[in-house]
């Protein structure tokens, strides 16, 4: 730097005298630092360079939006066997319990906890094709020909009446018709009696079916209790010995 600052004040000085050489006298004269203004002085130039890191900033309050669905859900019998009578079991079925929707829960479901121990179905998974229920207090089950034919002769009366006695608990339901890939089907019913092809069967023709342990009435069976839902009859009578 103080180099920088003499060889920039002798320049100085020969400019001058060269200006003035016509009238000078040929010598050198070094200017006085006060005239020279601070021309002798150097400037440095300095870069800043700034980087701008983006930041997220979450306004306070702001809260994701959780949204919650409730599923509505329907209490249903299913009727499963219990050594040779019937069990019904409730069940929480989610969204509206039409009879097609309920007859397919009754072939798929498989009961848990304790009131599930001893309780199976003769009925195949693929047994039933359709559910019609037209509103007008019958429903015709139409049932597959190969499937029903796998369910043993001594066993189609209880198989039938697990069809019957949970479809007749529905609301509006008294009477059940069934078909054979859409050709009217003769059922066994009560008595050992054969129902004619395409009759209507009912709660009647299956009752004595009905475990008296279940606590059974002459008009509807009573609920039980599963690990899934707990079914409270109020004032219901205490179950037989």
């Amino acid at each position: 730097m103080r180099r920088g600052v003499r060889v920039g004040a002798g320049l100085l000085s020969l400019v001058v005298a060269t200006s003035c050489g016509v009238e000078g006298d040929g010598h050198l004269q070094q200017i006085d630092r006060d005239d020279l203004l601070g021309l002798d002085e150097t400037t440095t130039s300095t870069t800043t360079t700034t980087t701008t890191t983006p930041v997220s900033v979450t306004s306070p309050g702001t809260a994701a939006e959780v949204t919650s669905t409730t599923i509505a859900t329907e209490s249903v019998r299913l009727f499963f066997v219990d050594g040779t009578l019937l069990q019904p079991v409730t069940i929480d079925l989610a969204g509206t319990a039409t009879p097609n929707r309920v007859i397919q829960a009754l072939l798929t479901a498989q009961p848990e906890g304790e009131i599930g121990i001893g309780l199976r179905t003769l009925l195949p998974e693929d047994l039933v094709n359709d559910v019609d229920a037209p509103g007008t207090g019958d429903v015709t089950v139409d049932l597959a020909t190969e499937a029903f034919n796998q369910i043993d002769p001594a066993d189609q009366r209880t198989a039938i009446g697990q069809i019957v006695m949970t479809l007749v608990n529905r609301p509006g339901i008294g009477q059940v018709r069934f078909t054979l890939d859409g050709v009217p089907q003769r059922v066994p019913r009560r008595d050992g009696l054969q129902s004619e092809p395409g009759e209507g069967v009912s709660f009647l023709d299956y009752e004595s079916l009905l475990d008296p342990g279940a606590g059974g009435s002459t008009t509807e069976p009573a609920a039980s209790t599963t690990a899934l839902t707990t079914a409270v009859t109020p004032n219901e009578p205490p179950a037989g010995p």
